[in-house]
């Protein structure tokens, strides 16, 4: 049987595709736009799924395939025969989640290729849709012949010999038509320019890189991909890469956050190492730092069965160990930045950088985060960077787009410190934040009321929580406003990463 499928592509290959094909209409967009250029546009796409989907990949011989699809399948070996889509595979063979962000990329650019030098001229175009309507009346013509030699028809033996003849003669004329088509089509695939099998192949190189250097900035940003496909997760993800794409703020963001918080992490695992904990009781689990005496000789590999039946229990979770405490849980936190038009540029991204660094410190301890950004003359704009309201023993998640939200806003404007303190001392005497350290960060100075300052201090003595400043080209003289209600005030001037320490050990 001809096919229109140049890879052999089995049934749950199929399936799987018309999953993410039914979810995704940026496929369906795809699917439309390759069907202005090239016939059979859903069976080049199911093909392109099969090269990132697939374990085992088989092309069929070209006399296997209809004549209409071999500019089809001179495409798929443009993909398939660059070094870069081995290390394209490794992420996506057999991921459903990780092919479908890849197909819909490695699509648009295949179109942008097809379309950009105008390596389709349009008589290439219209050859390619009369051959296929020559396939499928073949296919009709094959057809009826096969119904009349195989079924009764209230005809004579003569009508129906005359009948049978002038089929056939049509299929041999339809067949001979298909067979010059197929030279002209396989002529113009060998002749296709090389640019464009170099423009793609140079897109499957680059994907993989850009896969790498995406994903390094959804971990700057606290947003790494959990590797699962749920309703909308593959569409956001999307969004979110085309934002960075275009966004070098974003991208810049996502760097200097990943490096705060590497010297965010490292601070505070020193931090921990010296605080006091005390046994509270013996618990199981798989931390090898705390285990019981009973559970050491399960480290000896020599004892063949008691070391099997401790790796059983270590990757079951259920060795014996102390369950350690510290006297005193941190509570959540409230980040303020200021977002007047002085702090435009790099001391934004350096500010937010720090916001979300501290996000991240809150998701994996499991504390709620609130995020305020202030401006005088503009609404206050606040956004949960990190809910508590999560299962015991799971780390927080944190909402793409509130992030997104944070590290997009910037309102400019001048500087006025009373609404974000006063809707920072609210978030922290009630019941989601109650407790919680106000993180604020500023490059200016603002009045503050006498109320303000007695009431600050009145509710830090009732509800026990610290305002902690950070305070960037400001001298102490400057800084005198803050420090009436701060507990504690780190000047910055040169935005080092290392001034910081101090703060990502405190909260």
């Amino acid at each position: 049987m001809i096919e229109v499928q140049t890879l052999e592509i089995d049934g749950y290959d199929r399936d799987v595709f018309e999953r993410i094909y039914r979810a995704d209409k940026t496929l369906h967009a795809h699917k439309e736009r390759l069907g202005r250029l090239l016939p059979h546009p859903f069976a080049l796409l199911l093909d392109l799924f099969a090269v990132l989907f697939k374990l085992n990949l088989m092309i069929r011989p070209r006399q296997e395939v209809q004549p209409s699809v071999l500019i089809n399948r001179h495409l798929v070996e443009a993909v398939l025969g660059r070094p870069g889509i081995q290390a394209l595979r490794e992420r996506t063979q057999l991921n459903e989640y990780e092919t479908r962000i890849v197909l819909v990329v490695l699509v648009d650019r295949l179109l942008r290729a097809l379309t950009r030098s105008n390596h389709m001229s349009p008589s290439m175009l219209d050859e390619g849709i009369e051959l296929s309507l020559e396939e499928q009346k073949l296919t009709e013509t094959q057809g009826m012949l096969d119904h009349l030699e195989n079924h009764q028809f209230p005809v004579d033996n003569a009508t129906r010999k005359q009948l049978a003849h002038n089929l056939k003669k049509e299929i041999q004329h339809q067949k001979t038509k298909l067979r010059e088509g197929k030279e002209q089509q396989q002529q113009h695939a060998d002749n296709l320019p090389i640019e464009l099998d170099n423009e793609v192949g140079a897109s499957v190189e680059r994907m993989a890189t850009e896969l790498d250097e995406f994903d390094e900035h959804l971990r700057g940003l606290g947003l790494a991909n959990n590797g699962t496909l749920h309703p909308d997760a593959a569409r956001r993800r999307l969004e979110l890469g085309e934002k960075l794409a275009r966004s070098k703020k974003l991208q810049l963001l996502a760097r200097l956050a990943g490096t705060l918080k590497e010297i965010a992490f490292e601070q505070r695992k020193k931090s921990i190492s010296r605080a006091s904990q005390t046994v509270h009781s013996v618990a199981v689990g798989a931390d090898l730092t705390h285990l019981l005496p009973s559970e050491l000789p399960g480290l000896n590999k020599q004892r063949r069965g008691i070391h099997l039946d401790f790796l059983r229990r270590f990757t079951e979770k259920q060795l014996m160990q102390y369950d350690l405490r510290a006297p005193a849980q941190r509570g959540p936190m409230v980040v303020c930045v200021d977002g007047s038009s002085s702090m435009a540029g790099s001391k934004e991204v350096w500010a937010k950088a720090v916001g979300l660094t501290l996000m991240e410190i809150a998701r994996r301890e499991r504390r709620a985060c609130l995020a305020i950004v202030f401006s005088d003359g503009q609404e206050l704009f606040e956004v949960e960077l990190v809910s508590d309201r999560t299962k015991f023993g799971h780390r927080s998640q944190v909402e793409d787009r509130s992030v997104l939200k944070f590290a997009e806003y910037f309102p400019g404007g001048g500087t006025n410190f009373e609404p974000p303190l006063r809707r920072a001392l609210t978030a922290v005497t009630s019941r989601n934040y109650r407790r919680g350290d106000i993180i604020f960060i500023t490059d200016g100075q603002a009045h503050l009321d006498d109320a303000l300052v007695k009431e600050i201090s009145d509710k830090k003595k009732r509800h026990r929580f610290k305002i902690r400043s950070i305070l960037v080209d400001l001298d102490s003289q400057q800084a005198s406003h803050l420090r009436r209600v701060a507990d504690d005030v780190i000047h910055i001037h040169d935005l080092s990463e290392n001034a910081l320490s101090g703060i990502f050990t405190a909260v």
